[in-house]
């Protein structure tokens, strides 16, 4: 009997847990803040531009996105930022967007470090396969790569038609 009544105890304990986080999940976390979406970029860029020159430039006309692109479209350039900071801090970074009817194309770019060697080549880290997963499964496209002349480039195109709009 003692073996039955611990075994009991164990699994109310994890109900009571799973009770708890299920309660915790439908509630609004007031440290997490608004949703990730790209009506804050300005905040996200200016967040970021502290200690290292970032500008950012819109081509099209922004719309409505649906959610899991809009999303998408923030942590791309959220995590292309943080990289840009990691691999090339102090260097100047450009990120673009430019809005067409079939979708969103984000390109971030970094200047590189200065002094660097020729032919020295920064890899896509864990990081940034995780940006590239993040676009293929919207169906998407994604690439990364150093560029001519130094520094990098991150670029995804994420589909999202017109009539697709939220």
């Amino acid at each position: 009997m003692g073996q039955f009544a611990r075994w009991r105890g164990m699994v109310r304990a994890q109900v009571h847990r799973l009770r708890g986080a299920l309660r915790r999940a439908e509630e609004p976390d007031p440290l997490t803040g608004p949703a990730p979406s790209l009506n804050r970029l300005d905040a996200l860029v200016e967040g970021f531009g502290a200690g290292q020159p970032v500008r950012w430039a819109l081509a099209g006309a922004p719309r409505p996105l649906p959610e899991a692109v809009d999303v998408a479209a923030y942590r791309i350039i959220e995590e292309s930022l943080a990289d840009a900071r990691r691999h090339a801090p102090g260097a100047p970074v450009a990120v673009r967007l430019r809005y067409d009817t079939t979708g969103i194309t984000i390109e971030v770019r970094d200047e590189g470090i200065a002094g660097l060697p020729d032919g020295a080549v920064r890899g896509a880290g864990q990081e940034l396969l995780a940006v590239r997963g993040r676009a293929e499964r919207l169906g998407g496209t994604f690439s990364a790569g150093p560029r001519a002349g130094g520094g990098f480039t991150v670029r995804a195109v994420l589909p999202a038609p017109e009539e697709l709009a939220e």
